[in-house]
């Protein structure tokens, strides 16, 4: 005696299950396209905010598939997805810290040439302009600061240029203040190549007008032992 199978036969929730379809939440993909943008916070500390966001759009989609998963699926995606941009977040926090601790050379002390020199100005002193304070107990010592290389017609083999403390239209639009720049000299015959970027430098700090082909002249000197592409950007 033979039967035959009818749709009746099946039962209600195996029917549903064949066909059942959730979708991926939108948030699930795009968090996982902030995983290839994310190598590019290992070559710059700024970039960090990339796979910083990356996690937060993750989270927000594990969440959303929590809360309703009969709705969606890709929790499992979503939750590899935060766990590696997480992993990538700090690893490359860690490298921008550890480049940070070891950038300066030994023997050199860290300022920042915008707080710690440009921002303080001068103040007048019987009736004339002199230095600030703190940049006086600045002069004659061995610093190590960034700032950026005023553009000139000679992009290689520069023994002297000026340094200003931005890249900012102050500096690149017009004339810059005295005391946004300061001019640099390569010591020991050494020479470099123009950078538009970021760029490091450490020497023996002086404070006395200088006279530059630029026509510039600053009013602060390096006499500058060490010159590089800045490792971070601050």
């Amino acid at each position: 005696m033979s039967s035959t199978a009818t749709l009746d036969d099946v039962p209600i929730g195996a029917a549903a299950n064949e066909f059942d379809y959730r979708p991926v939440p939108p948030l699930v993909p795009v968090s996982a396209a902030f995983l290839l943008f994310s190598i590019t916070a290992f070559m710059w500390d700024v970039l960090v905010i990339i796979p910083l966001v990356g996690c937060l759009l993750a989270f927000l989609a594990w969440r959303q598939v929590s809360r309703a998963p009969q709705y969606y699926s890709g929790a499992t995606a979503a939750k590899v997805i935060l766990l590696v941009l997480a992993t990538m977040t700090v690893s490359a926090s860690a490298l921008h810290a550890y480049s940070f601790a070891t950038e300066v050379p030994d023997g050199f002390s860290r300022v920042s040439f915008a707080s710690d020199i440009s921002d303080k100005g001068f103040v007048v002193n019987k009736g004339r302009m002199d230095l600030h304070p703190d940049v006086q107990k600045l002069t004659d010592k061995p610093l190590f600061l960034k700032g950026y290389m005023y553009p000139t017609k000679q992009f290689q083999d520069i023994q002297t240029f000026v340094l200003c403390k931005d890249s900012g239209d102050c500096c690149f639009g017009g004339q810059p203040k005295v005391t946004d720049m300061i001019y640099i000299e390569m010591t020991k015959g050494q020479m470099v190549n123009h950078r538009s970027g970021l760029v490091a430098v450490a020497g023996t700090f002086r404070a006395s007008p200088t006279l530059d082909p630029t026509g510039l002249n600053p009013v602060y000197k390096l006499e500058c032992d060490f010159f590089s592409g800045a490792k971070t950007s601050y």
